[in-house]
């Protein structure tokens, strides 16, 4: 409703008054204002206004709405319908004022259709005027329709203050995942994300099951009425394993998001694996004769397993003592399953007991240093004579042109059996290249046990 204000020459006399002493005035006959010193004040005005949508019932007339502010019926004004009177018909549509408000009433003329309808529409003329708030009555005349006169009412507001407009409420929240490992939890809890809160209102973030809260957050909203926050377990252990939910609270509009629910699963427990099992060096037979000794289908073998598969495998054999015997020294590749073996054997059959000794084994498997060793012993059922196995039993050769064939310091350099080592008699082969593939293959599937 408009406030009046008094002029500032009123309120000058009003202060005057008060501040002054008062005296007796005397006193005039009171005469009744007149059209000349007090105009009346000329009634507003109605008009037709756009058509809207009425719905009415068969035989009746009906209005857009019961009640508008002043706002809206200047802007939009009323409709007015009527549907089941006669057809084809022209009628006489009064709007006029029905509480005394200084309104002019509004007079018009409707058809109906073939099916007896009409619609219409009344505003105010110029802005929202106070003027125009109170009840009005809609009157449908017609002399030739016995059922007439139709009528019907609405209403004008002065309407609420014009004050801002609380953003419409509508929180709602969302979680970064909605299945999370304790351990996961623990360390990172769970990010909440939400939307439709008041703008820069405060928000509390709440997450729980249905027995209890586990953890609370104030945050403060954006223009845009979003949050963001992170809610861990406040308390001293691990939060269980378990189901639970996130919701969010508007405290300004005191309003609820919709629960979110996520689960909070065991830790998978990785079963122990089984220790890599320790490479293993085999020495077989751990003591030979010589003559068995120079047989290229004897000797020693040296056998590992538990290497990686397919590295490279270091055999190294080196006489114990001052020896004439050249150490032996060769490199293989394991197999698939980590298995590697050698067959090592002296080449100088004629003069057999030279390899007599002890001897140490070094395998270099990865980073492992596999340590073994083994013997060329003579053989206590052999009969006399030289250790060569021939049967001349003088142990040398039997042109007597090498006076050192008996000396087991200096051994024969005989044929192609001596070729390509370097530094003179170098007595340990794994018998040729052809020879060491083939018993490496042979061998590769067997256990060292087996050997």
């Amino acid at each position: 409703m408009k406030k009046l204000a008094l002029a500032p020459a009123v309120a000058i006399a009003i202060t005057g008054l008060a501040a002054s002493p008062v005296i007796a005035a005397p006193e005039a006959p009171a005469s009744a204002p007149s059209a000349d010193t007090q105009p009346a004040k000329s009634p507003v005005q109605l008009q037709k206004g756009a058509a809207q949508d009425v719905s009415a019932q068969a035989g009746e007339i009906g209005v857009s709405a019961d009640s508008v502010t002043v706002n809206e019926f200047a802007e939009n004004g009323i409709g007015i319908g009527g549907a089941g009177l006669e057809a084809d018909t022209e009628y006489k549509l009064t709007v006029e004022p029905a509480s005394g408000q200084n309104v002019n009433a509004y007079e018009t003329s409707v058809t109906t259709d073939a099916e007896g309808a009409f619609d219409h529409a009344v505003e105010a003329v110029g802005d929202a005027n106070p003027a125009f708030v109170g009840d009005y009555k809609v009157t449908v005349t017609n002399d030739s329709d016995e059922n007439a006169p139709y009528s019907t009412s609405f209403k004008v507001t002065e309407g609420e203050a014009d004050e801002p407009e609380a953003p419409e409420v509508d929180p709602k929240v969302s979680l970064n995942t909605d299945k999370i490992s304790q351990s996961e939890f623990n360390e990172n809890g769970i990010e909440v994300t939400g939307e439709g809160f008041t703008p820069n209102g405060k928000v509390t973030v709440v997450g729980g099951n249905a027995t209890s809260p586990f953890a609370t957050k104030e945050v403060e909203a954006d223009d845009e009425g979003k949050i963001s926050a992170t809610l861990k377990f406040e308390g001293d252990e691990a939060l269980p394993a378990g189901d639970y939910s996130v919701w969010g609270v508007d405290q300004e509009s005191e309003t609820n998001s919709p629960a979110q629910d996520f689960t909070i699963t065991e830790d998978e427990t990785e079963e122990p694996t089984a220790p890599a099992e320790e490479a293993k060096l085999t020495v077989s037979p751990e003591s030979i004769t010589p003559a068995d000794f120079v047989k290229e289908d004897k000797g020693v073998t040296l056998a590992v397993e538990n290497c990686e598969p397919d590295e490279d495998v270091r055999f190294r054999v080196n006489p114990k003592g001052e020896s004439s015997v050249t150490a032996f020294d060769k490199t293989v590749q394991a197999d698939d399953e980590g298995k590697a073996n050698v067959n090592v054997y002296g080449t100088s059959a004629s003069n057999a007991s030279a390899y007599i000794g002890d001897y140490d084994v070094t395998v270099t498997c990865g980073d492992d240093e596999l340590t073994g060793e083994f013997s060329v012993e003579e053989d206590p059922n052999a009969g006399g004579g030289g250790d060569d196995g021939n049967d001349d039993g003088n142990g040398g050769n039997d042109d007597g042109d090498n006076s050192d064939a008996g000396n087991g310091g200096d051994l024969p350099r005989t044929g192609t059996e001596l070729t390509g080592l370097v530094g003179g008699a170098g007595l340990l082969l794994i018998g040729g290249a052809a020879v060491a593939m083939t018993m490496r293959r042979k061998k590769v599937a067997q256990d060292p046990a087996e050997i």
